[in-house]
């Protein structure tokens, strides 16, 4: 052996022990050396294989999916937006690839050679579409004519997008289908329709926009956005993970006590239930940037100018003495940052539907707007924060409880439309849960503390009745509490240069507002009936006591 040759020289030490002893050493790290390059061989035979997995349907990654060698453990789970990498024996080079999801069929796929292109697993769904987004328990096979053209029309409106020429070569959709006909105090019978983009026309570049008309104001409303999205996108631009800079223009009718500044202008069915006839015309220009990242974290950072004017009751006045000024809009000026994070967020997106897969994990919202106004030509700063805990919460088998939490603060005199109110809150896909019998700008508050909570039933009373069972109708409780206190630096009685407030405005008292619901969800996968009832400030006038109502649990 060349290794015992080289001991066997002969060398000349001191001490002879010496030697034998170096001998010695040297052999034991020639075997160290010899088994280290052994193990390298060996791994140098495992080959790599990385990839991702998509939906075949969709070209939409299948997240958590799992990959594995057929008739053996070695695999992995994908990560949450479909990727996976794994090491394979090279003894195993010849042996197929196997994956699955859930909802999913389990595919094949034919060896790979080592040093190959990432491989593109697609998964064929293991039901249609329409199957897909039907209520759990939903109706048997046999349905009845009218329950069968129910359902259908349900599916319609859930798909919300509808492709302009043929669905497997179109460049934009028309809609959306769930926001077509609304009706409010202001607008009477509003029509929307719109407009997107997808990926067909660019998978970086996207438009989309809409156009409505109100029959009672006759005023045209509009929102335009073109977006720039730094990642391909299979379809559209809101999948995960965005990565996104966004140019937007809207006018459109807006409630500064019923809708978060920030908040999409999508009220459902009947908009501004609570505004009654105190709005504003609000028209802003933005650039924003959003970004998600796999880990949960997620990030905006906006500026806006924007512009409100009054609609209906709603004034902007100032009392100067015996003299009332009067200012005809608001125009403020804006920059601000978010953060998100989800302890895990993953999605299974179809088309333009983004549906979360994991509803338990905790959310957290931190944000800060820093700005100024215009009144009546002096320009002021103010500040705005908010923080926002969103959690969901399984009770086995009896059903869930949603749980959302929110602190916020405005730190300058304002406005009162700049003020803060218990609607202004930050959705997420857990919360659909919007308070209903107190007036859009009926308590007045620059810092507010809001919780609320929602149960729906799983395995409880109306599980036991068969019919209500297939049509997967559940049980709803809720109760929505808020509380605030206002500042006198923001209180026109007490300090001057402010708006007066609308004369149905109030003051939070020692007590904070309560109001419960009891009543149904789910109802063919689409609306939830229910009756709601106010605890506490009923004998504020013109106070509304209860009342049901019909609402969509989009």
């Amino acid at each position: 052996m060349v290794f015992d040759s080289i001991l066997q020289k002969k060398i000349a030490w001191p001490d002879l022990n010496v030697g034998k002893e170096y001998n010695k050493m040297m052999r034991k790290s020639i075997v160290i050396v010899l088994i280290l390059i052994l193990q390298t061989t060996l791994y140098g035979q495992n080959s790599l294989y990385k990839g991702v997995v998509t939906d075949a349907q969709y070209k939409t990654p299948v997240p958590y999916a799992i990959v594995y060698v057929e008739h053996t453990q070695i695999g992995a789970v994908a990560n949450n937006i479909g990727e996976f990498t794994f090491t394979v024996p090279y003894s195993l080079k010849n042996s197929r690839l196997a994956s699955v999801g859930e909802g999913y069929r389990l595919t094949y796929l034919s060896p790979q050679s080592p040093g190959q292109a990432p491989l593109h697993i697609a998964l064929q769904p293991q039901e249609t579409e329409q199957d897909l987004i039907s209520p759990p328990g939903g109706v048997s096979e046999k349905q009845g004519k009218i329950v069968s053209l129910l359902n259908k029309a349900a599916r319609f409106v859930i798909n919300d997008w509808i492709p302009l020429g043929d669905p497997e070569t179109n460049k934009f959709d028309f809609g959306r289908i769930q926001t077509f006909p609304t009706y409010n105090s202001i607008e009477g019978v509003r029509l929307r329709a719109g407009v997107a983009s997808n990926s067909r026309l660019s998978p970086h570049f996207f438009v989309k926009g809409y156009l409505a008309y109100g029959f009672r104001d006759q005023q045209f409303k509009y929102r335009g956005e073109a977006i720039w999205s730094f990642d391909k996108k299979a379809y559209h631009d809101e999948e995960f993970p965005k990565n996104n800079l966004r140019l937007v223009y809207e006018k459109d009718l807006y409630s500064p006590g019923e809708m978060h500044p920030r908040a999409l202008n999508d009220l459902l069915l009947v908009t501004y239930r609570r505004s009654l006839n105190e709005a504003t015309y609000r028209n802003f220009a933005e650039i924003n940037y959003e970004r998600e990242y796999k880990n949960g974290l997620a990030h905006t950072v906006w500026l806006r100018r924007a512009r409100m004017i009054t609609e209906g009751e709603l004034r902007f006045e100032e009392l100067e003495g015996d003299m009332i000024l009067h200012e005809h809009a608001l125009n403020t000026s804006e920059m601000g940052l978010q953060l998100r994070y989800s302890v895990r967020e993953a999605y299974v997106q179809q088309k333009r539907k983004r549906r979360p897969i994991e509803m338990t994990s905790p959310v957290f919202f931190l944000s800060h707007t820093i700005g100024q106004y215009d009144y009546f030509g002096e320009e002021k700063p103010f500040h705005r924060s908010e923080l926002s805990a969103q959690k969901r919460f399984l009770l086995g088998e009896a059903g869930r409880i949603d749980a959302v939490g929110e602190v916020m603060k405005i730190w300058n005199a304002v406005p009162f439309p700049l003020l803060v109110y218990p609607n202004q809150r930050q959705r997420h896909h857990i919360e659909n849960n919007a308070f209903f019998l107190n007036r859009a700008l009926e308590l007045m508050a620059d810092e507010q503390y809001t919780l609320r909570t929602t149960f729906v039933g799983d395995d409880l009373l109306l599980s036991k009745i068969p019919l209500l069972d297939r049509l997967g109708i559940k049980e709803l409780l809720s109760l929505r509490a808020s509380y605030g206190r206002l500042s006198d630096k923001n209180d026109p009685e007490q300090s001057s240069h402010l708006y007066t407030f609308p004369a149905a405005s109030q003051r939070y008292g020692s007590t904070p507002y309560l109001e419960g619901t009891i009543g149904i969800t789910n109802v063919l996968g689409l609306l939830r009936v229910e009756y709601v009832h106010r605890f506490t400030y009923r004998d504020l006038p013109d106070a509304l006591l209860g009342k049901i109502r019909v609402d969509v649990t989009l």
